[in-house]
Parts: C-alpha cells; structure tokens; sequence
C-alpha cells in the first residue's frame, strides 16, 4: 500500500506538470495548416496571373505602340527620293530582330521577377509549415498527455472508491512546488556566499 501511495503521488505530481489541451486544438491547428496550404497556393496563383498580366501587356505594347513607331521613325530616316515601299519587307525584316530582342529582354526581366518573388513565398511557406507542424507535434502529443491524465485519473477514482480528493492533493502538491521554489530562490545569494 505504501508503494501504491508513492507511486499515486508521483503520478499526481508528474500529471499537474503538464499541460492540459483540448482536443479541439488539435483539430483546430490542422484546420489553420490546410489554411495556411490553401493560402500559399493562392499567392502562387495571383502571382504567377499578375506576371501573365505584365507579359500579355508587354506583347500589346511592342505590338501595337513600338513596333509601329519604331517603323515609322525607320521610314522617317529614308530620304523621300527612295520609294522604300516596294522594299518595306526586307526594312521590316532587319527592323524585327532588334524588336525581338527587347522583347526577349523585358520578358526575362519579368520572368526573373517573377521567379524570385516565387522563391521568397516557398521559402517563407517552407519555414512557416515547418513550425506549424512543431507545433501541431506538439499540441497532439499535449492533447493526448491531458487524456491519458484523465483517464488515469478515472481510474484512480475507480480503484480507490472516490475516496481520495485528487484535485486536493494536486493544490497540495502545487503549494509545495511553489513554495520550495520560493525558498530556493531566497536562498540563491547565499550559496554565492558559502563558495
């Protein structure tokens, strides 16, 4: 009986160490992981449509507005004897790669936008499912620590008869931690003082 009592004690004191955790929480932190999932997914997506946006604005603009200016300032430089016109293929020809090129240009700058911008979310994403996942390790394990307790608990209650006050004894317990800390902590500049 007496190995019963310490063991009983020492299950008391070890079970008001720990937290106690409902098990919503559980369910609650994977609610906010797939949040979290779901959002990053939707950052990918706007990002990667407002880079489509810039890009199919790019083409317009060389299409529509450099492209014909850039003719037309070619033209201007042709003195007015030459009819240039019977040749205006071959002229836009030559004129084409140079327009190609600052296409090619611009969309790579967008691209490398684009791609670091990416970067930055996966790694911010990356680091922030990994504590997500810490925690919910975490909160499962507390959540089922907080079960086991009330189940010993109950089957402490069962065996005893409810003839020990559980929650009296863990205020007890709680008290005497507490108090021994305190005492503890006045006796710390005195141990400097004994070495």
């Amino acid at each position: 009986m007496k190995h019963f009592k310490i063991v009983f004690i020492v299950s008391i004191f070890l079970l008001n160490s720990c937290a106690s955790i409902p098990e919503a929480t559980v369910t609650l932190t994977q609610e906010i992981s797939s949040e979290v999932d779901n959002m990053h997914n939707l950052n990918l997506n706007l990002i990667r449509q407002l880079f489509n946006e810039r890009q199919q604005r790019l083409h317009s603009f060389i299409n529509n507005t450099y492209t014909p200016k850039l003719i037309k300032k070619y033209q201007s430089l042709l003195p007015d004897s030459i009819d240039y016109k019977n040749n205006l293929t071959e002229i836009i020809g030559s004129i084409i790669p140079v327009i190609e090129h600052k296409k090619d240009s611009l969309t790579d700058i967008l691209n490398q936008q684009e791609n670091t911008i990416i970067s930055k979310l996966n790694q911010n994403y990356s680091s922030f499912s990994k504590a997500t996942n810490s925690l919910q390790n975490l909160i499962s394990s507390a959540a089922r620590v907080g079960n086991s307790e009330k189940n010993l608990i109950s089957s402490i209650d069962s065996l005893t008869g409810n003839k020990i006050n559980i929650l009296k004894i863990e205020t007890d317990l709680n008290n005497a931690i507490n108090k021994t800390t305190n005492i503890f902590h006045k006796l710390q500049p005195f141990e400097s003082l004994i070495k």
